[in-house]
């Protein structure tokens, strides 16, 4: 492994080409870590057409699956693009339901 972000996404978190960790916070008085996460491309594909990102929704958190005694928690801002029926839509993440605060790992657990 070449970096942390290599071995995260190895053992914590399969991304996918969209998606990079951009930073982690560990909290040792709450035994908590913190796993950003950004979108890295500058356009959504849906149904085989590109849109631009028209902006990004509030940072969202969904709890994850325990890093050995620490509580994991996945944070990220999801984009927006608007389609060309000039209707706006958040876009999926691959690692949880579009309405739950865990992701789907943890719901398996």
């Amino acid at each position: 492994m070449k970096n942390t972000e290599e071995l995260l996404s190895k053992i914590l978190l399969p991304l996918n080409s969209c998606w990079r960790i951009t930073d982690v916070h560990v909290n040792d008085s709450t035994d908590e870590v913190f796993v950003d996460l950004e979108y890295a491309l500058p356009y959504i594909e849906v149904d085989d057409q590109r849109y631009g990102i028209y902006d990004h929704r509030p940072s969202r958190r969904w709890r994850h699956l325990d890093l050995w005694q620490y509580k994991t928690f996945l944070t990220a801002r999801l984009p927006r693009y608007k389609d060309k029926n000039g209707f706006y839509h958040t876009i999926d993440v691959p690692w949880a339901d579009a309405s739950d605060q865990m992701t789907v790992l943890l719901k398996k657990k």
